[in-house]
């Protein structure tokens, strides 16, 4: 008899098992039915439909107040010290940043410089660099000519001078003809006119 019981609460507690499962699947069965298919649902960019685009991506990125100060003050710090080695990473910044400003378009003419390669001037590729940068603080803080690469160009040039002329300082024996030859232009008040006849073969 007592076997008997333990059988029928063994069959018992299995049919209790199968009856739970069967109303569990049953009511996921009609919670989907409730549901649209994925047949009818509308996509998620239904034709003619414009797409969602988050808003960092959909609007054009724009150069901050605080960014563009960093930018002019780096700019004048590397003019009046540009071998000073604590300024290495300022100096980085600030040539992506003006590579990468979508807003603020910075135009050179590498040919200014050309003449440095010729022989390779010891300090190229800060003259370089500051070409760039000073060009960048130009269109900055002259954003009515900026937009003129004979103007930026000039403005850049003037902050080359500036540098290599605080270059010579430190290092007497740091010379180079081409940009001696554009001081003296400078002396003479002819700084700009020169600059703007080196650029005219430029876009």
């Amino acid at each position: 008899m007592q076997n008997e019981n333990a059988a029928f609460r063994h069959v018992r507690s299995g049919f209790l098992l199968f009856m739970l499962m069967a109303m569990t699947a049953g009511a996921a069965k009609a919670q989907q039915a409730a549901q649209p298919s994925s047949a009818t649902q509308k996509p998620e960019n239904a034709p003619g439909e414009k797409a969602q685009v988050p808003a960092e991506k959909g609007a054009q990125k724009q150069s901050t107040p605080e960014d563009r100060q960093r930018l002019v003050a780096v700019a004048h710090k590397l003019e009046a010290a540009p071998l000073d080695q604590t300024l290495g990473p300022d100096r980085a910044w600030a040539v992506q940043w003006a590579v990468a400003a979508p807003d603020v378009p910075v135009r050179t003419c590498t040919s200014l410089l050309a003449d440095l390669r010729r022989p390779r001037y010891k300090y190229r590729s800060q003259m370089m660099d500051q070409l760039l940068i000073s060009s960048a603080a130009f269109l900055l803080e002259h954003p009515e000519q900026g937009q003129s690469i004979a103007a930026q160009s000039v403005g850049g040039m003037e902050g080359v001078l500036k540098a290599y002329t605080a270059i010579l300082k430190a290092d007497p024996q740091a010379t180079a003809k081409p940009l001696d030859d554009l001081l003296q232009k400078q002396k003479e008040g002819k700084l700009a006119e020169t600059v703007q006849e080196m650029v005219k073969g430029c876009k």
